[in-house]
Protein backbone atom coordinates (compact mmCIF):
# COMPACT_ATOMS: atom_id res chain seq x y z
CA UNK A 1 0.00 0.00 0.00
CA UNK A 2 1.31 3.46 -0.96
CA UNK A 3 2.09 5.17 2.34
CA UNK A 4 2.71 8.53 0.66
CA UNK A 5 -0.78 8.61 -0.86
CA UNK A 6 -2.80 6.82 1.79
CA UNK A 7 -0.90 7.48 5.02
CA UNK A 8 0.28 8.22 7.54
CA UNK A 9 -2.69 6.85 9.53
CA UNK A 10 -5.26 4.23 8.55
CA UNK A 11 -8.57 3.80 10.33
CA UNK A 12 -9.89 0.23 10.30
CA UNK A 13 -13.51 0.01 11.40
CA UNK A 14 -14.31 -3.53 12.48
CA UNK A 15 -10.61 -4.10 12.98
CA UNK A 16 -10.45 -6.58 15.84
CA UNK A 17 -10.68 -9.92 14.02
CA UNK A 18 -11.11 -11.59 10.65
CA UNK A 19 -10.52 -9.53 7.51
CA UNK A 20 -10.24 -6.31 9.54
CA UNK A 21 -7.42 -7.69 11.67
CA UNK A 22 -5.63 -8.85 8.52
CA UNK A 23 -5.99 -5.38 7.04
CA UNK A 24 -4.37 -4.03 10.19
CA UNK A 25 -1.47 -6.48 10.05
CA UNK A 26 -0.73 -5.84 6.39
CA UNK A 27 -1.00 -2.07 6.73
CA UNK A 28 1.29 -2.12 9.75
CA UNK A 29 3.82 -4.11 7.72
CA UNK A 30 3.68 -1.34 5.11
CA UNK A 31 4.49 1.30 7.73
CA UNK A 32 1.05 2.68 8.48
CA UNK A 33 0.03 3.97 11.88
CA UNK A 34 -3.32 2.54 12.87
CA UNK A 35 -6.57 3.37 14.60
CA UNK A 36 -8.64 0.25 15.17
CA UNK A 37 -12.24 0.26 16.31
CA UNK A 38 -14.67 -2.53 17.13
CA UNK A 39 -17.24 -3.33 19.80
CA UNK A 40 -15.26 -5.88 21.82
CA UNK A 41 -12.34 -4.43 23.74
CA UNK A 42 -10.41 -7.62 24.51
CA UNK A 43 -9.55 -8.62 20.91
CA UNK A 44 -8.70 -5.00 20.15
CA UNK A 45 -6.24 -4.94 23.03
CA UNK A 46 -4.70 -8.23 21.93
CA UNK A 47 -4.22 -7.05 18.35
CA UNK A 48 -2.83 -3.73 19.54
CA UNK A 49 -0.22 -5.55 21.63
CA UNK A 50 0.68 -7.80 18.69
CA UNK A 51 1.15 -4.90 16.28
CA UNK A 52 3.02 -2.73 18.76
CA UNK A 53 5.40 -5.62 19.39
CA UNK A 54 6.24 -5.36 15.69
CA UNK A 55 6.93 -1.64 15.95
CA UNK A 56 3.57 -0.16 14.83
CA UNK A 57 1.87 2.81 16.45
CA UNK A 58 -1.70 1.83 17.31
CA UNK A 59 -4.73 3.45 18.88
CA UNK A 60 -7.91 1.53 19.70
CA UNK A 61 -11.52 2.56 20.29
CA UNK A 62 -14.16 0.24 21.69
CA UNK A 63 -17.43 1.47 20.20
CA UNK A 64 -20.76 0.00 19.11
CA UNK A 65 -21.44 0.81 15.47
CA UNK A 66 -25.16 0.44 16.04
CA UNK A 67 -25.14 3.66 18.08
CA UNK A 68 -25.75 6.92 16.24
CA UNK A 69 -22.97 8.70 18.16
CA UNK A 70 -20.31 6.15 17.20
CA UNK A 71 -18.53 8.53 14.81
CA UNK A 72 -18.15 11.08 17.62
CA UNK A 73 -16.60 8.38 19.80
CA UNK A 74 -14.09 7.40 17.11
CA UNK A 75 -13.27 11.02 16.35
CA UNK A 76 -11.95 11.29 19.88
CA UNK A 77 -9.02 9.17 18.69
CA UNK A 78 -8.61 10.69 15.22
CA UNK A 79 -9.23 14.44 15.34
CA UNK A 80 -5.58 15.17 16.13
CA UNK A 81 -4.12 12.98 13.35
CA UNK A 82 -4.36 12.64 9.57
CA UNK A 83 -6.42 9.66 8.43
CA UNK A 84 -5.35 8.92 4.86
CA UNK A 85 -7.09 5.56 4.53
CA UNK A 86 -10.50 4.48 5.80
CA UNK A 87 -11.27 0.75 5.80
CA UNK A 88 -14.89 0.20 6.83
CA UNK A 89 -14.94 -3.54 7.37
CA UNK A 90 -17.87 -3.95 9.75
CA UNK A 91 -21.24 -5.39 8.84
CA UNK A 92 -21.47 -9.14 9.44
CA UNK A 93 -24.93 -10.56 10.11
CA UNK A 94 -25.39 -12.65 13.25
CA UNK A 95 -29.18 -13.15 13.33
CA UNK A 96 -31.33 -14.80 10.69
CA UNK A 97 -35.12 -14.91 10.61
CA UNK A 98 -38.21 -13.68 8.82
CA UNK A 99 -38.11 -9.89 8.58
CA UNK A 100 -41.61 -9.46 9.99
CA UNK A 101 -40.78 -11.68 12.97
CA UNK A 102 -37.40 -10.25 13.92
CA UNK A 103 -37.28 -7.51 16.59
CA UNK A 104 -36.84 -4.05 15.13
CA UNK A 105 -33.58 -3.55 17.03
CA UNK A 106 -32.04 -6.46 15.12
CA UNK A 107 -32.81 -5.17 11.63
CA UNK A 108 -32.24 -1.55 12.66
CA UNK A 109 -28.77 -2.56 13.85
CA UNK A 110 -27.93 -4.14 10.50
CA UNK A 111 -29.03 -0.97 8.72
CA UNK A 112 -27.19 1.27 11.18
CA UNK A 113 -23.88 -0.51 10.62
CA UNK A 114 -24.07 -1.04 6.87
CA UNK A 115 -25.92 2.09 5.77
CA UNK A 116 -25.67 4.91 8.32
CA UNK A 117 -22.18 3.91 9.44
CA UNK A 118 -20.68 3.68 5.97
CA UNK A 119 -22.28 6.98 4.98
CA UNK A 120 -21.28 8.87 8.13
CA UNK A 121 -17.67 7.68 8.22
CA UNK A 122 -17.22 8.20 4.47
CA UNK A 123 -18.59 11.74 4.69
CA UNK A 124 -16.39 12.79 7.60
CA UNK A 125 -13.07 11.27 6.59
CA UNK A 126 -13.72 11.58 2.86
CA UNK A 127 -14.21 15.35 3.15
CA UNK A 128 -10.75 15.75 4.68
CA UNK A 129 -9.24 13.51 1.99
CA UNK A 130 -10.94 15.57 -0.72
CA UNK A 131 -9.57 18.79 0.76
CA UNK A 132 -6.04 17.31 0.89
CA UNK A 133 -6.29 15.94 -2.63
CA UNK A 134 -5.33 12.38 -1.69
CA UNK A 135 -6.51 9.37 0.27
CA UNK A 136 -8.48 6.16 -0.01
CA UNK A 137 -11.71 4.60 1.20
CA UNK A 138 -12.44 0.85 1.21
CA UNK A 139 -16.01 -0.15 2.03
CA UNK A 140 -16.75 -3.83 2.42
CA UNK A 141 -19.85 -5.40 0.99
CA UNK A 142 -21.01 -8.91 0.27
CA UNK A 143 -22.05 -11.11 -2.61
CA UNK A 144 -25.36 -11.10 -0.76
CA UNK A 145 -25.85 -7.53 -1.99
CA UNK A 146 -26.71 -8.77 -5.49
CA UNK A 147 -29.83 -10.75 -4.61
CA UNK A 148 -32.43 -10.60 -1.88
CA UNK A 149 -32.41 -13.67 0.35
CA UNK A 150 -35.05 -15.06 2.72
CA UNK A 151 -34.13 -14.67 6.41
CA UNK A 152 -31.53 -12.04 5.38
CA UNK A 153 -33.81 -9.29 4.11
CA UNK A 154 -32.24 -6.29 5.88
CA UNK A 155 -28.69 -7.62 5.43
CA UNK A 156 -28.90 -8.17 1.67
CA UNK A 157 -30.66 -4.85 1.15
CA UNK A 158 -28.05 -3.01 3.20
CA UNK A 159 -25.23 -4.65 1.25
CA UNK A 160 -26.89 -3.58 -2.00
CA UNK A 161 -26.84 -0.02 -0.66
CA UNK A 162 -23.15 -0.38 0.13
CA UNK A 163 -22.32 -1.45 -3.42
CA UNK A 164 -24.23 1.33 -5.17
CA UNK A 165 -23.12 3.93 -2.62
CA UNK A 166 -19.47 3.03 -3.17
CA UNK A 167 -19.76 3.12 -6.95
CA UNK A 168 -21.28 6.59 -6.85
CA UNK A 169 -18.79 7.86 -4.28
CA UNK A 170 -15.93 6.55 -6.44
CA UNK A 171 -17.17 8.67 -9.36
CA UNK A 172 -17.48 11.74 -7.17
CA UNK A 173 -14.09 11.44 -5.49
CA UNK A 174 -11.93 10.41 -8.44
CA UNK A 175 -11.37 13.99 -9.70
CA UNK A 176 -10.04 14.95 -6.26
CA UNK A 177 -7.36 12.25 -6.05
CA UNK A 178 -9.24 10.02 -3.62
CA UNK A 179 -9.61 6.32 -4.45
CA UNK A 180 -12.80 4.55 -3.39
CA UNK A 181 -13.16 0.76 -3.52
CA UNK A 182 -16.00 -1.64 -2.82
CA UNK A 183 -14.55 -4.88 -1.47
CA UNK A 184 -17.11 -7.53 -2.33
CA UNK A 185 -16.48 -10.24 0.25
CA UNK A 186 -17.63 -13.77 -0.56
CA UNK A 187 -17.38 -16.91 1.53
CA UNK A 188 -14.49 -16.11 3.86
CA UNK A 189 -13.12 -17.99 6.86
CA UNK A 190 -13.92 -15.33 9.45
CA UNK A 191 -14.56 -15.91 13.16
CA UNK A 192 -18.08 -14.57 12.58
CA UNK A 193 -18.73 -17.35 10.06
CA UNK A 194 -17.31 -19.92 12.47
CA UNK A 195 -19.60 -18.70 15.26
CA UNK A 196 -22.57 -19.22 12.94
CA UNK A 197 -21.51 -22.82 12.51
CA UNK A 198 -20.57 -22.46 8.84
CA UNK A 199 -18.14 -25.03 7.37
CA UNK A 200 -15.20 -22.69 6.74
CA UNK A 201 -12.57 -25.28 5.84
CA UNK A 202 -12.88 -24.45 2.13
CA UNK A 203 -13.56 -20.74 2.56
CA UNK A 204 -11.17 -18.01 1.42
CA UNK A 205 -8.59 -17.14 4.12
CA UNK A 206 -8.94 -13.67 5.63
CA UNK A 207 -5.33 -12.90 4.76
CA UNK A 208 -6.00 -13.42 1.05
CA UNK A 209 -9.11 -11.26 1.06
CA UNK A 210 -7.33 -8.37 2.76
CA UNK A 211 -4.39 -8.66 0.36
CA UNK A 212 -6.69 -8.53 -2.65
Amino acid sequence: MDLAKFGPWALVVGGSEGVGAEFARQLAADGFKLVLTARKLEPLEALKAELEAGGAEVRIVSADLKQRDVLAQVRGATDDIEIGLLVYNAGANDTRGLFVDLPAEVTDGVIAINVHGQADFSRHYGKMMKDRGRGGIILTGSTGGYLGSPTLVAYTAAKAFSRIFTEALWLEMEPFGVDVLHLNIGFTATPAMARLGMPIELAEPCENVARQ
